[in-house]
């Protein structure tokens, strides 16, 4: 970087959907970002396209929460405020989600996934709804 500027590149966030057999199992989403004059005056970053979403809210996960193998609700990008949540699909694949991570759900069919709270503080997530695919 010089001067500060932000330089263009890919994000990658892990993805949670439903396979073709009824179960679910991770992969990745890359999402593509490029430098631009997005709030001007501020200087140039990085910034990816803009997706459609259709409504927003917060969770909120006690500590010891647990959820059972179950499909998510809908289409959504969680974001992970505070505290850390393990995920874990049908094949037995998990990954471990913590604040400042990002986790796309799309696993509204089948088996789904079970997940949990970890650690001794509450999970506050944000959720962003998408449209169907």
């Amino acid at each position: 970087m010089k001067n500060g500027e932000a330089m263009s590149t890919d994000l990658i966030f892990p993805r949670l959907f439903a396979a073709p057999s009824g179960g679910s199992r991770f992969d990745s989403v890359t999402i593509p970002i490029t430098l631009q004059n997005f709030a001007p005056p501020a200087s140039p970053f990085s910034v990816s396209p803009l997706a459609p979403a259709t409504h927003c809210g917060f969770l909120h996960l006690p500590v010891g929460w647990v959820g059972d193998m179950h499909p998510s609700p809908i289409r959504m990008w969680i974001f992970v405020l505070q505290g850390e949540m393990h995920f874990e699909a049908s094949n037995g694949d998990s990954r471990e989600i913590a604040a400042g991570s990002a986790l796309l759900l799309e696993d509204t069919v089948g088996v789904g996934h079970s997940s949990k709270v970890l650690g001794n503080k509450p999970a506050i997530l944000a959720a962003v709804r998408l449209p169907e695919a």
